[in-house]
C-alpha cells in the first residue's frame, strides 16, 4: 500500500490502476516479491511482518486526468501478513488488491493451495476530475477465488482465477505471474512477469462510458471489452542492517485493450516506472 505525499503527475498515474485491481502478486501468506526479496528457495513456513518506508518513484504511461502523464512522487509504503492456523490477512506488499484474507487448503514443500477473498480499489467518479462530473461512481469490487502457487528452486510460478460476488462489476479476471531472484553477495536481484486477464464486464464497469454518461459529461460513450495485460518488474534489495532494507525497482506494462476507453485523458500503450525506497521490516 503506498499513499503518497505530494500530488503529483505520479498520483494522476496511480489512477489507471483501476484496469489492474485483481492483479494480485500474493502467494499464501506472503506475496511472490516478498518471498523473491527474502531469497526463498522453496515454500517455507509464512513469516508475520509489518513494513513501513519512504521512497520516490518516477512514472510515464497512460492517464485519466493528466495530458502528459508523467511526473515524480513520493511515498509511504506500508505493508505486513499475519498468519494463524492456516489463516492468513496480508495488506499491500505490492498488490493491486489493498487487502486480501484468505484460507491455505493445501501446503507442500512445493505446492500451495489457497482460497482468497480482495477488494479492489475504486474507479472513477465526479471527484475525480472536472471532466467527470455526471460520471457514475465506480465502487470497489470485493474478489472471491481461488490461488495455486508452485515452488520450483529460485523459481516460484503462480496462478489465479477470481470473480467479483457483491455484484458491482460481476466481472472475472485471471492472472498468471512467474518470478525467480539471484543472490549476489549480500544483493538480491528479482525478476518477476506476469498476464492478467480481464473479463468484458469488469472492464467495462470500471473503464466504460454509458449513453447518458456520454450526455452530460461529453465524454464520448465506449463498452469496455475482454482484454490481456502484461506486466513485468525487475528489482534489487540491499540490508542495511538487521532491519533497515533499500529496495529499487523498475517496471513496464502494458495498456493494450485498456486504454481505448475514453475515459482516459493520455494514452500510452506502455507504462514504465522507477522507484526506490529505503524501508524498515519488524
Amino acid at each position: 500500500m503506498e499513499v503518497n505525499m505530494l500530488y503529483s503527475p505520479i498520483t494522476k498515474l496511480s489512477l489507471v490502476a483501476i484496469v489492474l485491481v485483481a492483479f494480485s502478486s500474493f502467494t499464501h501468506s506472503a506475496d511472490i516479491a516478498h518471498t523473491l526479496r527474502a531469497n526463498t528457495q522453496d515454500n517455507n513456513d509464512p513469516d508475520n511482518f509489518i513494513e513501513i518506508g519512504l521512497g520516490a518513484s518516477l512514472g510515464i504511461g497512460s492517464s485519466l486526468i493528466d495530458e502528459k502523464a508523467k511526473g515524480l512522487g513520493l511515498f509511504i509504503n506500508l505493508s505486513s501478513s499475519y498468519n494463524w492456523n492456516g489463516f492468513f490477512i496480508d495488506l499491500g506488499s505490492e498488490t493491486a488488491e489493498p487487502l486480501v484474507i484468505g484460507y491455505n487448503l493445501h501446503n507442500s514443500d512445493k505446492w500451495s493451495f489457497d482460497l482468497v477473498l480482495g477488494t479492489t480499489e475504486g474507479g472513477v467518479s465526479e471527484d475525480t476530475d472536472d471532466r467527470f462530473i455526471g460520471i457514475m461512481k465506480r465502487q470497489s469490487s470485493t474478489m472471491v477465488g481461488a490461488r495455486l502457487t508452485g515452488y520450483f528452486g529460485k523459481n516460484i510460478l503462480q496462478v489465479s482465477l477470481k470473480r467479483d460476488v457483491r455484484g458491482i462489476s460481476d466481472g472475472t479476471v485471471a492472472t498468471a505471474l512467474l518470478g525467480r531472484n539471484w543472490q549476489y553477495r549480500n544483493w538480491n536481484f528479482h525478476g518477476l512477469i506476469g498476464l492478467n486477464i480481464s473479463d468484458s464486464k469488469f472492464n467495462d464497469y470500471y473503464l466504460g462510458v454509458s449513453e447518458e454518461e456520454s450526455v452530460v459529461t461529453g465524454i464520448e460513450s465506449y463498452d469496455g471489452k475482454a482484454s490481456i495485460h502484461f506486466s513485468s518488474s525487475v528489482g534489487v534489495t540491499y540490508p542495511l542492517s538487521e532491519n533497515w532494507i533499500y529496495r529499487a525497482d523498475i517496471s513496464v506494462s502494458s495498456n493494450f485493450g485498456q486504454n481505448d476507453s475514453t475515459l482516459f485523458e493520455k494514452r500510452r500503450n506502455f507504462d514504465s516506472g522507477i522507484s526506490t525506497s529505503i524501508n524498515y521490516v519488524f
